[in-house]
């Protein structure tokens, strides 16, 4: 008898059905991994699928998860300390829920010797890192707006010029051609594939490659998934994201949002609620599409996402077969990290933790639950947080904004 994935002790899918490849070319199973970088077009996809490294970490994962699994998926374990949310689990729901019969073809492959890729979905970061946001917690290898701020305000950026005349920061012709042939050998099979950026509908090269899967591949037997900040919808070669949606079997939008109005547009700065909104609705009203707003769970978004619920309530009255409950998504991490909840003093948590007992709402409750466990549990991190309230005071200056306007209750930290 075939063993299902939830008989496994710590089961993930992902280093044995999905591929991510990032802006700088480096090809790993997911997103989050801490997994040592593979370059294309350094090795070739079954170079990749078949190395020492990857098959270890598969080894171990479908075995007794130990050392490989605790350096390789450190994010997914921390975040199932303290919530029963992870990337991991996140994963397992999609196929439980949404894609039954690939889950079933998996833990049939899981039977095999595993020697054929077996790659089912994808997510792809275009090789250009061209954002026109500036979100505190981003990185400036994904942003870059963040990059230039950086450079404006005295921040050293590894390998680029203080002029900042590389941005944003992209791969060279050569480089970009290896990428479609490498995409050639895993687009055939894939049922999704999901990009995002940078700002993912401002860089042509996604544009490029919805052509390629358009023209040589079956699109309207594949979803596609969408990363975005809803601020901009521009044309390449005379066609915009709307032209290309219908050619898919469905498209999920996952809306970036890290506050409502005001509160995005200071974590997310420069954006402006009402642009967002009305793409949005525009999006909301095309055929074969559905629409998440998503948020990072960061030192300045954890004590108010309960708005966002609050708030979300009236787009899914108004669009109910469009719009999914909003997520509050996976802790920001990461040693370079300053904006992680680790961040937000103690008192302030006891002052969160109230709002969120004040404002119920029973869509939401596993949520909550969650976002209360990591303000009592994630442990306070003095370093992380007078780095952040120094960037802060750095960036507000340089942009003409201020912490405190919205978030008064850190006026002892700010000054």
């Amino acid at each position: 008898m075939v063993k299902k994935l939830e008989e496994y002790a710590w089961l993930c899918p992902q280093p044995f059905i999905n591929l991510h490849k990032n802006l700088h070319g480096s090809v790993k199973p997911c997103c989050i991994t801490q997994y040592h970088n593979t370059y294309w077009p350094s090795v070739s996809i079954d170079e990749y699928f078949k190395g020492e490294q990857l098959k270890n970490l598969r080894k171990e994962i479908l075995t007794t998860p130990g050392d490989l699994v605790a350096r390789n998926c450190e994010i997914c374990l921390e975040q199932e300390k303290h919530s029963e949310e992870s990337h991991r689990r996140t994963y397992l729901s999609y196929l439980e829920h949404t894609k039954p019969e690939i889950k079933l073809e998996l833990e049939e492959y899981l039977e095999t010797d595993m020697e054929k890729p077996f790659i089912k979905t994808m997510e792809w970061i275009a090789p250009n890192n061209f954002c026109n946001l500036r979100c505190f917690m981003c990185a400036p290898s994904n942003s870059s707006s963040i990059a230039k701020e950086n450079i404006a305000l005295g921040i050293g950026i590894p390998n680029y010029s203080s002029k900042g005349d590389k941005l944003p920061w992209k791969f060279p012709d050569k480089a970009a051609k290896d990428i479609l042939e490498f995409e050639d050998k895993v687009l055939e099979n894939l049922v999704e594939i999901k990009l995002t950026g940078g700002e993912t509908l401002a860089i042509e090269y996604n544009y490029n490659l919805l052509d390629t899967i358009v023209t040589n591949f079956n699109s309207e037997e594949m979803d596609l998934r969408i990363t975005t900040n809803g601020t901009l919808t521009p044309k390449f070669n005379g066609k915009d994201i709307f032209d290309y949606i219908p050619m898919f079997k469905s498209t999920l939008l996952n809306i970036s949002i890290e506050g409502w109005e005001e509160r995005n547009g200071y974590i997310r700065y420069p954006s402006k609620w009402s642009t967002i909104m009305k793409n949005v609705r525009r999006f909301a009203e095309m055929d074969n599409i559905r629409i998440l707003f998503v948020s990072c769970v960061s030192s300045l978004s954890v004590g108010y996402l309960w708005e966002i619920a609050r708030e979300y309530e009236s787009l899914l009255e108004e669009y109910p077969d469009v719009f999914y409950p909003f997520v509050t998504g996976s802790l920001v991490w990461g040693e370079w990290n300053k904006f992680t909840v680790s961040a937000v003093p103690l008192e302030l948590r006891e002052q969160y933790i109230q709002n969120y007992y004040e404002n119920p709402n029973m869509r939401y409750i596993k949520d909550y639950l969650k976002l209360i466990s990591f303000l009592e549990n994630v442990p306070f991190d003095v370093e992380k947080h007078r780095g952040m309230m120094l960037d802060i005071r750095a960036r507000d200056k340089h942009r003409g904004t201020n912490l405190l306007d919205l978030w008064p209750e850190w006026e002892p930290y700010y000054k």
